[in-house]
């Protein structure tokens, strides 16, 4: 793919994610504005434990289909077995997550049955858009992708206004579970017919697809799972106005990662063409990607970070001034897992998927004690926002350093065209 291609397929899949980024935005804006810190604090709460629970299968089903769809076009063959897989893996996780889900939200979180109800759907709808939007990266419909963004954002920000304004405030988590329905189902046609003519993939093994999800699974949850609980933990551990302050930080911090996030979402596919034709050379690209992005980040955080005095004021209204020492915590940890999140997407693809979860274990663990070991001192939210710092950070420093090394050759099932591992801890290099 020439790079020209490759840039206009990064811009295309950032602008459709920053579009879903600043509806989350938007929604906590809404919700702030017109209901009250301590509504924001709880919807805010069970979207990021609906977010947590995809963690543990559909998220990473969704970065192995960008990286075994990509192979299988490339070899000119049919995605067809990978996206069953895929999808029949996917429904059978989302049984065992929407009941742990419910547990939590009951037990740990209070949440009444509607409440409850609203979260396991838009985890089941959450799951459904994470996946199928990997796999439209790893088939390269990234323009469609990002079109069906635009539409499904405005879809539900228009269904939240009417929902505020007839006061069922009961509904706050269902727009957003009908826009991430609505971008699952419009991309079947385009999966169903996705390489049909082609000769069936007899290259990817089932066994080297579920190593790829298990492991980055445990991954993800250990490094986008730190963000996501530290919102549940803020709100376990403060009281109402202090959770809706952290709700306020979070809501405005988080979408700075979408740069970082689409970006990887386009790079596991390029990744897989570049191992797959030279590693040196591909190492090369992955600095000079890594160089490029610390820059673009460090500008955009900073300048968040610096008119922040004004900007939460502006955009949450008055009530909301305490956000702010927050959200500047909470920036330069986003930053760090942006950072992060890169260096584990090339990891990742190389056949070196322990070496992202080991580092991004540590982090984890690192993060929570901190959080813990602080939280009776400095209060539940700015315990959060230091555990975030501290575990980014570390899986950050982690994940960056081994991802500069020279990947290892792939083993003798990846060479026939899957990515594959042995989980073993030769791997962390």
């Amino acid at each position: 793919m020439p790079q020209s291609s490759l840039i206009r397929q990064g811009v295309l899949s950032t602008v459709g994610v920053a579009v879903q980024g600043l509806a989350r935005f938007g929604y906590s804006i809404l919700i702030a504005r017109f209901v009250g810190a301590e509504p924001l604090a709880l919807v805010n709460t069970l979207i990021s434990l609906s977010i947590i629970l995809s963690l543990l299968w559909p998220t990473a089903a969704g970065n192995a289909a960008g990286t075994f769809l990509a192979r299988a076009l490339r070899n000119g063959r049919s995605p067809q077995y990978v996206l069953r897989l895929l999808w029949g893996s996917t429904a059978l996780a989302s049984v065992a997550i929407v009941v742990v889900g419910a547990v939590i939200a009951v037990v740990f979180i209070g949440a009444d049955p509607v409440e409850t109800a609203g979260m396991i759907a838009l985890t089941l709808a959450w799951s459904a858009y994470i996946l199928t939007r990997g796999v439209r990266m790893g088939l390269g419909q990234v323009g469609a992708a990002a079109t069906w963004d635009a539409i499904t954002a405005f879809i539900s920000l228009a269904l939240l206004a009417l929902v505020i304004a007839s006061g069922q405030t009961v509904l706050l988590l269902w727009p957003l579970t009908v826009g991430y329905a609505i971008f699952a189902l419009a991309a079947v046609p385009a999966m169903r017919r996705a390489g049909r003519d082609r000769s069936p993939d007899t290259a990817s093994a089932s066994a080297d697809v579920w190593h790829l999800i298990a492991w980055n699974s445990v991954g993800l949850i250990a490094s986008n799972g730190l963000i996501q609980f530290s919102m549940v933990f803020a709100f376990a551990n403060s009281g109402a106005e202090e959770a809706g302050m952290f709700a306020a930080a979070i809501a405005l911090a988080t979408p700075a990662s979408m740069l970082a996030q689409a970006v990887s979402q386009v790079l596991i596919p390029r990744y897989a063409h570049w191992l797959e034709e030279d590693r040196a050379e591909a190492r090369r690209h992955h600095l000079r990607v890594m160089a490029a992005m610390t820059g673009i980040l460090l500008v955009a955080f900073g300048l968040v970070a610096l008119v922040a005095p004004w900007l939460v004021p502006l955009l949450y209204g008055p009530g909301y001034e305490d956000a702010v020492p927050l959200l500047r915590l909470l920036l330069v940890g986003v930053f760090l897992f942006s950072i992060g999140l890169i260096a584990s997407s090339f990891l990742i693809t190389s056949w070196r998927t322990m070496s992202a979860t080991v580092a991004a274990g540590i982090g984890s663990v690192l993060g929570v004690v901190v959080m813990a070991a602080t939280s009776g001192a400095l209060g539940g939210a700015f315990a959060a926002a230091f555990g975030v710092i501290v575990g980014t950070g570390a899986s950050a420093l982690l994940s960056v350093g081994w991802s500069f090394r020279l990947p290892p050759r792939p083993p003798e099932r990846a060479e026939r065209g899957v990515i594959a591992g042995d989980g073993g801890i030769d791997e962390v290099r």
